[in-house]
């Protein structure tokens, strides 16, 4: 065998290569001058040259008829493919806007349910003829010993301890504590509430005693006074510190203590109404109110002076 060093292969594959390199050099300018040709003779508006175009296309048209036989499926399986994708971006694009209208009708329905709460707190406190005030609940206290919830008014507000406090469905309770820009309400199912109120369509006396329970009981009703299931209670307005005809709830059922289901929903509510209700009796809990507050601040003093 006869051995080749890389010298000559390299010379060899060199010397094959050449005669096609000068081929396609050779070529090239004839290219061009077809290229330039044909683009002059496009531009040429000669009878002639107008002629010979259309035997040359009635020429092909057969060709490119047959042609377009066989291609006939892949242009409508291309058509498929690009209806396909575009059905697709469609999709995702409907798709999108479905989950943007599924975030705003979440919103257009949280904003009718407030619209709703202030409507109805509002309709209640109108219907009183009284100055108002509309609060939201910030917090709720539910406990085994107290039930209460805080707003967001206050002093500032010209909110005052005592002041009824009603949902849209009726009362809730009343304001005990006040501060510049918020307020505590006991509400009338803690143990501390006492509200009088009439009963029924005969207009039985008693006092809604509440218990830390839902439902809240009448107590001191006369012993010749009964009262049956279903009844509405509303407050009677003796004492004063409630005016009279606040609806509050119906009886649930008649025992020694009925119980009594208030209208309002104390655990969901969020927005309250504080009625202005001014009465001669608040100028008596004011008073005490301060003189227990001046007392405790004397108590803490003695203590720290004793304690040094």
């Amino acid at each position: 065998m006869r051995y080749v060093g890389y010298d000559q292969f390299r010379q060899r594959r060199t010397d094959f290569m050449e005669p096609r390199r000068r081929s396609g050099g050779a070529m090239l300018p004839v290219l061009l001058f077809l290229s330039v040709a044909l683009l002059i003779l496009s531009r040429l508006d000669h009878g002639y040259i107008s002629g010979v175009r259309w035997q040359i296309t009635e020429i092909m048209s057969p060709v490119l008829r047959a042609i377009m036989v066989p291609l006939q499926p892949l242009r409508d399986a291309g058509k498929s493919v690009g209806s396909a994708w575009s059905m697709a971006s469609e999709l995702e694009r409907l798709r999108n806007e479905n989950q943007q209208l599924k975030g705003w009708e979440w919103r257009a329905r949280e904003l009718e349910r407030k619209l709703a709460d202030l409507g109805a707190a509002a309709q209640t406190a109108r219907d009183t003829e009284i100055g108002f005030v509309t609060a939201r609940v910030i917090a709720n206290s539910s406990g085994a010993f107290v039930r209460s919830a805080m707003v967001n008014v206050g002093e500032l507000q010209k909110v005052r301890a005592g002041y009824p406090v009603l949902s849209g469905d009726g009362l809730v309770g009343r304001v005990v504590d006040t501060g510049s820009n918020a307020a505590r309400v006991l509400l009338l199912t803690d143990a501390q509430s006492r509200i009088p109120v009439y009963v029924g369509p005969d207009a039985v006396r008693a006092v809604l005693a509440g218990d830390n329970g839902p439902h809240p009981r009448l107590e001191f009703l006369a012993p010749d006074q009964a009262v049956t299931a279903g009844d509405e209670v509303a407050t009677s307005g003796i004492g004063g510190v409630f005016p009279r005809g606040l609806r509050i709830g119906t009886v649930a059922e008649a025992t020694d203590r009925p119980s009594v289901t208030p209208h309002a929903n104390l655990d969901t509510v969020e927005y309250l109404s504080v009625l202005f209700y001014d009465s001669p009796a608040l100028e008596l809990i004011a008073p005490e109110m301060g003189l227990s507050g001046k007392l405790q601040t004397e108590q803490r003093g003695h203590s720290s002076a004793g304690s040094q």
